[in-house]
């Protein structure tokens, strides 16, 4: 069945209600597993390779994976690359038929790519395999219907499941604010003007930005808020139309606030930058918020406040996302792989996970006061917020070669090099040429 983008923001930000129920979070149990009926140790002594962009589902996940190998009997070899070096080297080696991981980490624009290569082995096979698979354990329907179109977003087989559900949002210093006596933003507009404010007077640096090779996925939301776009309805590229010249001005006006050498920030940057105190905001994804929070990881976990996207000239349409896992085609042990991607994508773990600020693409994963408890109702209420709004990012088979010209050309406005309109042109133009 084909789901509209707006059906699937639709039922996603519905299914965030479930938050604020009040019902009771599972009990961590062995057997919340074992209640499956399948032989988890049918494949017992076998070995499996796991790649992962260093990201925090990897850093929630990794802890748990001893949990896998006990319940098992599989062993894990788990290799993580920077997503920079992983989105390089994952297409590279699949070319080459050098790739050696069972399960890897994908993204939805990727899928298109993946599909015309055969890259990916489709996993509903194993899905419906009562000897892998429990149905009504494992219940597929649990999961979002934006997350179940991930599965087979860009026309693909059903190659993806969802480990992710994230959504931008705007992070920011509470006691920053309080001193300068500012209002939390709530449009660009302010957003640019108080980011000024803080880089004039705070003593630090108004915001901080990915300007590094995964620029597009946060500027998509600017982008989309001043009522441009990427790929127009037909998949033509609108890189040089009004509104998306507006969105990136407005992103390259931000960046003016933010640290020097902000062209080469990609998420784990702006963290650093956030929990050292460099910055007093930023504007990127909800996963990485709980990192800010934990007092292990800064002294400053009790200042930093969070709130839903600003609003552009067209509204509040923040980027939303999927991360997946995907099983590669020349995976040498299918069934065992299949195993973990099970596990990984359960009800038990999700809701581990999610307690652990990995907001979760299952119902079930958002309900009960743990989560509540565990993440505040200001987050909660943060990613509902933009998610009411957000926009899905396109898939397409040349996606890394646009995202990789987009990149080129706003990095130019970043730095200077050109104004943002000529480079939206010469962005266009590269797009135009790449997908004729």
């Amino acid at each position: 069945m084909h789901i509209t983008r707006r059906q699937t923001l639709a039922s996603f930000v519905g299914a965030l209600a479930l938050a604020a129920s009040g019902i009771p979070a599972m009990s961590a149990e062995p057997g919340e597993f074992t209640n499956a009926k399948i032989d988890w140790k049918q494949f017992a002594g076998q070995d499996i390779n796991i790649l992962l962009v260093r990201h925090p589902w990897q850093e929630a996940i990794e802890p748990l994976i001893p949990q896998f190998e006990e319940l098992t009997g599989i062993k894990v070899n788990l290799r993580k690359l920077p997503e920079p070096q992983f989105l390089a080297k994952v297409p590279a080696d699949l070319t080459a038929g050098t790739f050696q991981f069972d399960v890897f980490m994908t993204q939805i624009a990727q899928n298109p790519q993946y599909d015309k290569k055969t890259w990916l082995s489709p996993v509903d096979v194993y899905m419906q395999d009562s000897k892998l698979t429990d149905p009504a354990w494992y219940d597929w329907n649990d999961f979002f219907p934006g997350a179940q179109s991930a599965a087979t977003i860009g026309g693909t087989p059903f190659y993806n499941l969802a480990i992710t559900a994230e959504a931008q949002i705007l992070a920011y210093r509470k006691d920053v604010f309080e001193t300068l006596g500012l209002s939390v933003p709530k449009t660009f507009d302010e957003l640019i003007a108080t980011a000024a404010t803080i880089k004039e007077k705070g003593g630090m640096d108004g915001i901080t930005l990915r300007g590094g090779p995964t620029l597009w996925w946060p500027l998509l939301g600017a982008v989309e808020s001043f009522g441009g776009t990427y790929l127009d309805a037909d998949q033509k590229p609108a890189l040089d139309t009004e509104g998306t010249i507006a969105g990136v001005q407005a992103y390259v006006d931000l960046a003016k606030s933010a640290p020097q050498g902000v062209t080469n920030y990609d998420w784990d940057e702006i963290n650093t930058a956030m929990l050292s105190g460099q910055a007093a905001m930023f504007l990127d994804a909800n996963v990485v918020y709980p990192r800010l929070k934990d007092p292990k990881l800064s002294g400053l976990a009790d200042k930093f406040g969070v709130a839903a996207y600003p609003a552009g000239p067209t509204g509040a349409h923040s980027d939303s996302h999927y991360w997946t896992i995907s099983m590669a085609n020349n995976a040498k042990n299918k069934e065992a792989a299949w195993l973990f991607m099970q596990w990984a994508t359960s009800k038990p773990v999700q809701r581990d996970l999610a307690i652990a600020g990995i907001l979760a693409p299952r119902n079930s994963a958002w309900e009960g006061q743990a989560l509540v408890d565990a993440l505040g109702a200001d987050l909660l209420a943060a990613v509902k917020g933009s998610l009411s709004g957000a926009k899905l990012y396109p898939a397409n088979e040349h996606w890394t070669e646009l995202a990789d010209a987009l990149r080129v050309e706003v990095q130019n406005a970043l730095t200077g090099t050109k104004d943002v309109k000529q480079s939206m042109t010469d962005a266009q133009a590269r797009w135009v040429k790449i997908l004729q």
